[in-house]
């Protein structure tokens, strides 16, 4: 970044040592989220994850600008490892930072490549998530707009040494193509004592079927009707 920010942009081994400090003082202070694989995360830990970014990267600069910039947990985020939300024209600019506890609760063994970086831990994984983040609400604030363009990537590079903006965390999407399950998969089911068949249109926490049948509420485009089921993947076996 050649322009001027209105925080230091800091050197690669300032980088590290302020990430360590920060996972140090939130593995101290939560054993939920010390745990392997990690069990819970307090909403106490979130905030202070916040909190150390903010003084140690930005200089208070997050704070300043947006007052409150709440972090929470979603069970429910599973095709995102996290995401930056924010409400148009809205004065005082509303923001949020949500943080998947769908991928944080079941990683295990590293290392995890995420954002051009290596890292050996869950924990360490979510720190970098949360680093990406943070840039999208600080590029916001400096421009009022975010997305992954090259002023997004010298951002992300010159705060936390990102290199790149993908990941290669496990999805419930990629575990559910390693058992040979995907999306236009013909799969059969158990259903109260009968067995289904269908056809996959989404994985996520569960996969949603669209089952033939003649009275089924939705309809494809050459009148044929389903009936949508959602079902844990476990149930599922190739048809």
């Amino acid at each position: 970044m050649r322009e001027v920010l209105p925080f230091p942009l800091p050197d690669p081994g300032e980088i590290r040592r302020c990430r360590a400090q920060i996972l140090a003082a939130l593995l101290a202070a939560d054993e939920g989220f010390c745990a392997v694989p990690v069990k819970s995360v307090r909403r106490s830990t979130l905030q202070a994850m916040l909190s150390l970014y903010d003084r140690l990267f930005f200089g208070g600069f997050l704070s300043r600008f947006y007052g409150t910039l709440p972090v929470t947990l979603s069970t429910r985020l599973t095709s995102a490892a996290g995401k930056f939300v924010y409400t148009r024209g809205s004065t005082p600019v509303k923001a949020e930072i949500r943080m998947s506890g769908d991928f944080l609760f079941r990683l295990t063994d590293g290392p995890f490549q995420l954002n051009g970086l290596s890292v050996a831990t869950a924990q360490e994984a979510f720190l970098v998530v949360f680093e990406h983040e943070l840039c999208h609400a600080a590029e916001f604030a400096l421009y009022g707009s975010t997305g992954h363009s090259q002023r997004f990537l010298s951002l992300a590079n010159g705060l936390f040494g990102h290199t790149d903006t993908r990941h290669s965390l496990p999805t419930r999407r990629s575990e559910a193509a390693e058992n040979g399950l995907l999306v236009g998969s013909r799969v059969c089911f158990p259903y109260e004592g009968r067995t289904l068949t269908g056809t996959v249109s989404y994985i996520g926490k569960t996969a949603t079927v669209m089952v033939p049948d003649a009275r089924g509420g939705y309809r494809d485009r050459r009148g044929r009707r389903y009936a949508k089921y959602r079902v844990p993947v476990a149930l599922l076996q190739k048809g």
